[in-house]
């Protein structure tokens, strides 16, 4: 399956390029996998110093589509599990350039659906705002928001935003806070960050560095009137908190239509469970896992996914 872009799709390309340039010391020029002179390795070693070069540019190359896979298998699962909006919304990722020369972000480019998405599409934007690698252009909002919420949280490679059904439902209540209803709501006990000050399309070149100014610490910022953001150090862990917050919403808007109160889990139990996963490392195997499963699947019915 080849992506496309659909006719008449335009990219502000200016306007973009002056956004992804707000800041020199962003996080897409910070951690270039330089290639850079290291000397040899041991006092022994006659190997020529392009040797180790090569060596930088081969880890680039490799990390780089070890990304582009996981990032493209999130599109398509997030597909399945119908996260998408038509070919709007956004997950990118950040990773090495694939001539190991900087940083580039990750995204679909404008106008590709969801179902189609594969590693090899995938565009490449520098921080210029240069398509460098991949076919297509991306879109404007999409360049808007990642770029400011990347700039401003050093800890994060990706971040995802869908108008994901339930929490867009949620969203859209004057009290759109998330529930501690079920154990999995407990992931996100005190990580939540919501933004009920709806200001517009995000294509003015403000409203990125509001959302990463909404989104502050936390794992996800709920857009009220809008949808939703979430973050993570490596795709699998965004994608895995999109899935369950979109889940819990689920359960919460369900019990709410019953007209009953509902049963809160006490805040110390939250708090409890919560703190177990600081620093991520109880949700980070259960989040490669459930991803895997995904990649796994598309191995065997859709390889193209993951070329």
């Amino acid at each position: 399956l080849e992506c496309y872009v659909l006719p008449g799709a335009v990219c502000k390309c200016t306007m973009m390029a002056t956004m992804l340039t707000r800041s020199t010391a962003g996080l897409l020029t910070r951690s270039r996998p330089r290639l850079a002179t290291l000397g040899p390795r041991s006092q022994a070693s006659t190997a020529p110093v392009q040797h180790t070069d090569e060596d930088i540019l081969q880890r680039a190359q490799k990390e780089n589509k070890q990304t582009r896979i996981d990032l493209a298998t999130s599109y398509r699962a997030m597909e399945y599990y119908n996260l998408h909006m038509g070919v709007c919304n956004h997950l990118t990722a950040l990773c090495p350039a694939a001539n190991g020369e900087g940083t580039v972000m990750l995204l679909v480019p404008h106008g590709t659906h969801w179902s189609q998405v594969t590693a090899s599409c995938l565009l490449g934007l520098n921080e210029k705002g240069e398509v460098m690698e991949g076919v297509g252009k991306p879109e404007q909002s999409a360049a808007e928001i990642h770029l400011a919420v990347y700039d401003a949280r050093e800890d994060i490679r990706s971040v995802m935003h869908t108008h994901a059904p339930y929490l867009t439902a949620l969203g859209a209540l004057k009290d759109c806070t998330l529930r501690m209803i079920h154990q999995d709501s407990m992931r996100f006990f005190d990580n939540v960050a919501y933004d009920t000050e709806y200001d517009g399309f995000a294509t003015t070149g403000e409203e990125g560095p509001r959302i990463a100014s909404k989104l502050g610490d936390k794992i996800a910022l709920l857009l009220g009137n809008h949808g939703v953001v979430t973050v993570g150090p490596t795709v699998a862990v965004a994608f895995d908190h999109m899935y369950y917050m979109e889940r819990v919403a689920m359960y919460q808007m369900l019990a709410m239509q019953t007209g009953g109160e509902l049963q809160e889990i006490k805040p110390e139990v939250a708090s409890r469970w919560s703190l177990m996963q600081e620093g991520q490392p109880f949700i980070l195997p259960y989040a490669e896992t459930h991803l895997g499963g995904f990649k796994k699947l598309y191995a065997t019915k859709c390889p193209e996914v993951l070329q």
